[in-house]
Parts: C-alpha cells; structure tokens; sequence
C-alpha cells in the first residue's frame, strides 16, 4: 500500500529530499564516507627538518616560490581602507621574510590569472569563465598555477610564523619524495588556503583535468564552491585516488597547521566568501540523523555566496 504525503510539512520534506538527492547525492555519500574514515586515513607529515636539526638540506623539486591572490595589486598599499589592515601587515611581513630567505613572491591578480589560463591552458578557458562565484576562478586557479609553476600557495588571511621555516616542510617533501602537502582541517577532509607543489605535480594534473567535469550546481551557491572547486571538491579527489597515489600526498597535521606554539601559519581573522551556513556544514558532520541533515539542506538552500570582486595583474614583490 503506497502512502501518499497529505501535510504541507510531509509536501515540503518530499520535495525537499528530492532536490538534495537529485543535486548533491552522490555528494552526501561521500562526504560521509570520507567522514567515517577519520584523519588517520590521511599520510600525515610526521617529521620536519626542525625535528631534525643535523639533517642535510636537499635541494628540492619544490620551487621557492610564494603565490598570493588578491583582485590587484592594491593589497601591496600597506594603508588601504578597503582592506583588512591585518591581511597588509602579514603580507608585507610574509615577504619581506621570505625575500631574506632567497623566496620569490608572485602576487598573482584577477588579470594575471585569466591571461595565464588563456595562454597556457586555453581548453579550459570556457570552464573558467563559466563559473558563476569568482571564487570559484581562484580556487580552480591556485590548482593551474601550482602544477605549472610548483611552489607554495598561501590566502591572504594565512600569515607567516616569524620563527618557522616553511623551507623545513619543503625539505620533508624532498626526504619523503612528496609530490604534494595539503592541510588537515576540520570537521572533515583538507583546507585548500595552503598548498606546497613539486613542479608538474601528477595530484595538481589530476585535480586540472577534473575540473571541469564537476563544474556543476550541487544545490546551493555554498555547497557549488565546496565541491566543484572548493576544500571538499579537494578533499574527495584525494579520497578518491589509488593508494599508491594517495601515498605520493602528505598531510599537516594540526600541530604544523593550526596549533598555537608549533604550526608555521598564523590564521587570520577577515573578509570571506563563508556565510553562517559553514557552522551548520560543522553541525551535520558531528550528527548521524537524517533529520539533522535534511535541517541543514533546507537552511543551506538560503545562503548566499559573497563574490570576490575582479581586476589586474600579477605583480613580483
């Protein structure tokens, strides 16, 4: 005997169950089966050449490169009311540390951008221009940019810790024969604000080609970013990989990343393109019930997605 929904509420829970399932199914799954799996799924970094200060240093495949985004080149004006000032101040700290250190910085802008992909990787021109949210340009773009140039990626709200060394995390790639380091995050899977990259990585390559095929709306302008460019697009892409190309990736565990007193970043606080909707994504992580997800569905449907605003050219500071 087939039960036919006879409520407004059971109407609104049919119909929104069937949106989700059509546009972000497969999604759920596999987020949850990456959730189930926990960190220890991932090859975390477990030694530095600060753990072992009579190691040698190796010249590595990593270049000393640092690649910053922003718009233009108006993050370099130390006195910009448009800008948070402690995005500025870590910026100009971040570089003039890492000038002393023999690091080039590339402060790569919305023009720069557009001009490398059209020269350098014309087929997935109309992909790029496709994407409906900016941000979506520049994650896709810090992906193109690393597999072409290697090096290290690093958002504007990321800082420089004074006393680390980020050439010890590029010598633990050498010693590891790494192709790739992303960073542990929570509740699940990696954060895509920093990023180290061998030159002609084959994880950036594979992360390159499948760009386009998730270039798609998942429900929601939140959940569209996340996984078609975003950390979960990240993420499952990882999770998906051979284990022996997993193997080729490591991971910084808290304590290199986020951890007060041994992680070589400082995260800062600033504009971002999150709205309140990332607290209900943490919400439905740390619940099993059906109900709980199907809550966070209907309220994610509402959010909005913040555009990052466009314009100029990439500029070696």
């Amino acid at each position: 005997m087939t039960c036919i929904p006879t409520t407004t509420a059971s109407v609104v829970i049919l119909v929104t169950i069937s949106y989700w399932s059509f546009f972000f199914g497969a999604e759920i799954v596999s987020t949850l089966r990456l959730y189930r799996k926990g960190d220890q799924f991932f090859h975390v970094i477990n030694i530095t050449r600060a753990d072992n200060p009579n190691s040698t240093y190796h010249r590595t495949n990593v270049p000393l490169i640092m690649h910053r985004m922003w718009r233009d080149d108006s993050i370099i004006e130390n006195n910009n009311p448009e800008l948070p000032v402690n995005w500025t101040k870590a910026f100009a700290q971040c570089n003039e540390q890492y000038r002393l250190r023999n690091w080039t910085t590339i402060l790569w802008t919305d023009d720069s951008i557009r001009a490398f992909i059209e020269k350098h990787y014309p087929s997935f021109v109309p992909t790029y221009k496709s994407y409906p949210y900016n941000i979506q340009r520049v994650d896709a773009a810090r992906y193109f940019i690393l597999y072409h140039y290697g090096g290290v990626y690093m958002d504007l709200d990321v800082g420089c810790q004074k006393q680390k060394d980020l050439s010890d995390l590029v010598n633990s790639m050498e010693q590891l024969e790494k192709v790739a380091v992303l960073p542990l995050t929570q509740p699940v899977g990696v954060s895509n604000d920093v990023l180290f990259a061998i030159k002609a990585s084959p994880f950036f390559k594979e992360l390159t080609d499948i760009l386009p095929i998730k270039n798609k709306w998942y429900g929601s302008p939140y959940l569209t970013v996340m996984y078609s460019t975003g950390p979960m697009f990240l993420s499952l892409q990882y999770m998906r990989l051979s284990p022996t190309k997993q193997s080729e990736v490591m991971v910084l565990p808290p304590e290199l990343y986020t951890e007060r007193g041994t992680r070589y970043f400082k995260h800062l606080r600033g504009s971002t393109w999150h709205q309140n909707d990332v607290h209900a994504i943490q919400w439905m992580m740390r619940s099993k019930s059906v109900v709980v997800v199907v809550l966070f569905l209907a309220v994610v449907t509402c959010s909005k997605v913040k555009r990052i605003p466009q314009k100029h050219e990439n500029k070696i500071v």
